[in-house]
Formats: structure tokens, sequence, C-alpha cells
């Protein structure tokens, strides 16, 4: 983003949080039902992409300079990728992002109750964060007035933010129910993890920082759905539902009332996606007498309409990809370098570049970055793997495992121990089970499992440095 750009994204921040809109995007992610939906299901996706195009029209309907505004997504592969080499040394030190949203220093420690959950974290004061108001029965000297957050000035990237994690984590498997569940369980909830504060709940949309996230995610699956589907041209409704890779239908965590899909999510099923504050009845956003039906009535109703970023009709978009994530686009798997250009973190809309199938199409930007790294220890591993009892049709699969393999020990050894799930997370977001990485370096430790590239320590050591050598 452009730093004007910037600038009225904030201000719309601002303004969304001064007049309570802001807050009812906070009550929609911890509504029962909803939240039941949206996560450890196989629209988790879908889910979010619905969510963030509500936010987004909300944002838009302050008109003028706000009119065409889009959530600047959080390139933290190559930010992570800057921890790796030793150019920074935390997520906050990496990431811009996160220190143009007001960082983790500016203020006390303190417990806020955000929607009737309390939260502990720095409180932090700095613009935009100072104008948020955390319930909607709450107005003027009540209001917090700060955002609970962890210490980003110290905290690590986790290693699921690693080219060789995402990779994993998008191909491993070619149906959508797969990847929904590796990003559900790698990238997303390891972000929210490691930034502690509101980003450890459900609550977790009071941070701004959330809405950039999970734009990351949207675009990691738009890389997905470029390199596993690849349509050039609009496919029908019936070949959509046919095909795994944008559609399978999973079970319910809560049982609607009589209805066809009463225990099963199907790609026809409506999004469920209610609002209801502390003193409210939770009520769907499509409803006219909501007052976020203005920014949700205008978008589809139903998951089919929603595999596509490209085929949305007029809320139609694409991104600007720079970096590793644009070279994740280009190569699907592989990994190549491209040269000079500017930074971009922008979601373009469908009225910017439209091709003559009426696709907007991502716009990916030269970048500096490489990560020799990965592609030295891929080769390792594809060399590995081909020797050992993988058929041709998993060993390239096999061969991105052992990639992570090796990035989940490099940082447990070299950039301070991998971190598993704290206390707060897994209780809000009713996780019992433990990062990636932490599974992979216990089963290496007891003896469950192994690295299968012997010198990779070599490998790794040939493009970065060791913390703790």
């Amino acid at each position: 983003m452009l730093p004007q750009e910037k600038e009225v994204y904030l201000r719309a921040i601002q303004l969304s949080m001064d007049n309570g809109l802001y807050i009812k995007f906070v009550e929609i992610h911890t509504e029962q039902m909803t939240t039941a939906e949206a996560h450890r299901t196989c629209m988790f996706v879908y889910w979010h992409r619905l969510f963030l195009l509500g936010f987004e029209n909300m944002l838009r309907s302050y008109g003028g300079e706000f009119s065409c505004i889009t959530v600047p997504y959080w390139n933290y592969v190559d930010h992570n990728d800057l921890f790796l080499s030793g150019a920074c040394s935390s997520m906050e030190d990496c990431a811009p992002i996160l220190r143009e949203l007001g960082g983790s220093q500016a203020g006390r420690t303190r417990t806020v109750e955000i929607n009737g959950t309390p939260i502990q974290g720095t409180c932090v004061t700095n613009y935009p964060a100072n104008h948020f108001c955390q319930s909607s029965v709450v107005r003027g000297n009540q209001c917090a007035r700060c955002i609970p957050r962890g210490d980003w000035a110290t905290a690590a990237f986790p290693p699921t933010t690693s080219v060789s994690s995402l990779m994993r984590q998008l191909f491993s498997s070619p149906t959508i129910a797969s990847v929904a569940t590796n990003l559900e369980q790698g990238i997303h909830n390891t972000i929210h993890n490691s930034l502690e504060g509101a980003m450890s709940n459900l609550e977790a949309p009071a941070d701004p920082i959330f809405f950039s996230h999970h734009a990351t995610i949207d675009l990691l699956h738009t890389i997905f759905y470029k390199c596993a589907v690849g349509n050039t041209v609009t496919m029908s409704l019936e070949a959509k539902l046919s095909d795994p890779r944008q559609f399978t239908q999973c079970a319910r965590r809560t049982p609607l009332g009589r209805s066809v899909d009463r225990n099963v999510l199907l790609p026809q099923s409506s999004v469920m996606i209610r609002s209801g504050g502390q003193t409210e009845q939770a009520q769907s956003v499509f409803e006219v007498q909501n007052p976020l039906d203005p920014f949700f009535a205008p978008l589809p109703q139903e998951y089919l309409s929603l595999s596509d970023v490209r085929d949305i009709g007029e809320f139609s978009y694409n991104y600007e990809i720079t970096g590793l994530l644009g070279s994740m686009y280009t190569t699907c798997g592989g990994l190549t370098t491209t040269r000079t250009g500017a930074r971009g973190i922008n979601r373009e809309l469908a009225s910017k570049e439209i091709n003559q199938n009426s696709f907007v199409e991502a716009v990916v930007v030269p970048s500096e970055t490489s990560s020799g790294w990965y592609n030295e220890a891929l080769a390792a591993a594809v060399n590995a793997t081909s020797l050992t009892e993988s058929s041709q049709d998993t060993a390239f699969t096999d061969a991105l495992a052992e990639v992570e393999k090796m990035t989940c020990v490099f940082y447990d050894e070299c950039r301070g121990k991998v971190r598993d799930y704290n206390a707060q997370f897994r209780q809000s977001f009713h996780t019992n089970g433990s990062t990636p990485c932490s599974k992979t370096i216990a089963a290496i430790s007891s003896g469950q499992d192994r690295i299968k590239v012997r010198d990779w320590r070599a490998i790794f050591l040939r493009h970065l440095e060791c913390d703790h050598a």
C-alpha cells in the first residue's frame, strides 16, 4: 500500500470504531452458532472470505475516499524469511504492518472485557487502537481506548509462516477440505497463538491485524485454487459442485433445526453468520433489522458462490502478490526468484484489470526476495524420497513434508524453542492438539520419525546462521 492508502485505511478503521460498527464484527466472530460453522469445518476458508467481504463493504460505506478500500494482507512469508535470515529479530521488528497498526509497546498491562470476555495484555494506546470500544453497550469515556496485545517485540514467527510449511499446507492434498484443515491448523492457529492478547481469543477481530491475517489466508487459498483448479473460463455450477478441489461436504459441529442440511454442511448451505452482543438476541446479518444487513445483503448467501475470488459477480477480486508468495503463485510447488520491483499488498477490485473472460487476475509484482535454503533443501528432499519406498504419486508430497521437518528442527535449534499453543488459545478456540512443528519435534525426539536428508543442517547453514550454534 502507498502511504496515503494506509492513512485512508486506518481512518476507516477509526471511524468504524467510533460509530460502533467495528465491534459488531467482533460479535459475529464470537456468536456460538456462527463460530461453530466458521471454525474446524470444511467451510473455514469460504466463511472467512464472506466475513472479509462484509467488513470491506462496511468500510467502503463511508463513501468518498473510502469507497474502494480493500483490507491489506500481511506478507508474513517474506517477513518470516527476513527473521530466518537474521535481518530482524521479532515479529514486530520484521513486519512493518504490526508497527503501522500501533505495535505492542505503548500501553500498560490490563484486562479488558471484550464483548464480556476478560482479555489480558499490554493494552496498546497507539492509533488506531486508541479508538477501540470493547462492547456495543459501552460508549464515550467507558470505552477502553486500547487493544490488549502480546509482546510482539519479542515474539518469534511460528515456523508455519515459512515457505516450506506453506507448500505442505497448500499442496500436500488436492481437496479443499484438506487444504482448509491444513491452513486452519497451520498458519491460522499459530499466528493467533503467537500474537497473544485479543488475537489468542475468539474476540480476535477486536485487533485490526485479524483482518489482514485472514486476507493472507484468503490469498493462500487463491494460490491453491490457481494451481489445483486453474480454470481460465467461468465454470458451470454443476462442474464446481462435483469438483472436490472446490467443494466437499462435512459434518456440522452444531446441528440446525429441521432442514436437509441439519447435520451436514453442503455447498448449497446458506452461510451461518449472525451477530449479537451481550444483551442482544443473535440475528442473521442477512435480516433487514440487523444493522450489518446493508453490508452483507448484496453478497452471496450460499457457500457455492465463494470458491473462486474471480467469480463472485460485482464483488470479484484478486491480489497483487509479491516476494515468496508471488513465487508460490507462479511455480505451484517449486520456487524461483523474480527480481527487483515494488512491494504490493493490495486486494485488487474487479474494476481494476479484467481479462477477456471477465476474470480479474492476480498481479505478480517482481521482488528481490529469495529463499535459496528452501530450493536446495527441496532438491535434496526430492532426491532422498525418490530413493525410498515413496511411489511416484507421493514422492513430491513426501519431499514437502521432509523440508518442513528440517525447518521445524532448525527453528527449534537455532531460532528459539518451537512454541506450542498457549492455554488461552486452547481454551478460546477449543483446540486440544499441538502445533504442526510441536508434533514434528516430539515425533523426531521420540524416534517415531526422522529426517531422511542426512546433511540437511549443512544445507541450512550454507544460507542461514544459527543463533545457538
